[in-house]
């Protein structure tokens, strides 16, 4: 119950972070982005929350909101239907080996983010960006996220949210599971 409790009030701070963020006249032009990271009571929703905060504390022109979903297969589809649900996922290795060719097609592997119940977590992003969205904007906005990830002080707030952050290039995983890694990862 208490871990339900603070995973709320989490939640909550990091919605009142990006809502007092919202009226600073340089954030109107920022390119919002969503991560579809799992279920609420899960461990890599901690994560996304950690990647919402250090995208609003530490990011230039990108802010990232975090989206519970049913985890990986449900990331894999939101990321890659038509509608463009999500724009990145955290997806376990296993999880995208089972993408079919169409979807690997659709996304592109960012970097591994750590380990969750002994399989490594990936961070994919969709090839397309944002309607209405340049793809000059959208590519710098993916290196921006990048960057953001990379930052020692963005990985202590990630890590405040969930433990088991820890950044690597996840090369070898996404090329097990057939997905090409995107121009900005590391």
């Amino acid at each position: 119950m208490l871990k339900k409790l603070v995973k709320f009030a989490s939640a909550l701070a990091v919605f009142a972070l990006v809502a007092t963020a919202g009226t600073n006249a340089s954030i109107a032009a920022d390119l919002e982005l969503v991560v579809g990271s799992g279920s609420t009571s899960g461990e890599l929703f901690g994560a996304g929350s950690g990647l919402s905060v250090a995208s609003v504390m530490h990011g230039k022109g990108i802010k990232i909101y975090n989206y519970g979903t049913k985890g990986d297969k449900d990331n894999i589809k939101r990321l890659t239907k038509k509608k463009r649900a999500i724009n990145l996922a955290l997806v376990s290795a296993k999880g995208l080996a089972k993408a079919n060719d169409k979807q690997k097609k659709a996304m592109s592997g960012l970097l591994a983010v750590g380990k969750s119940k002994g399989d490594t977590v990936l961070l994919i992003v969709r090839n397309k960006g944002p309607k209405g969205v340049s793809k000059a904007d959208y590519a710098s906005a993916v290196a921006e996220v990048v960057r953001v990830l990379k930052n020692p002080k963005s990985a202590a707030v990630i890590k405040g949210q969930w433990s088991g952050w820890s950044v690597s290039s996840g090369e070898a995983a996404f090329k097990a599971a057939g997905v090409k890694v995107h121009k900005a990862a590391m």
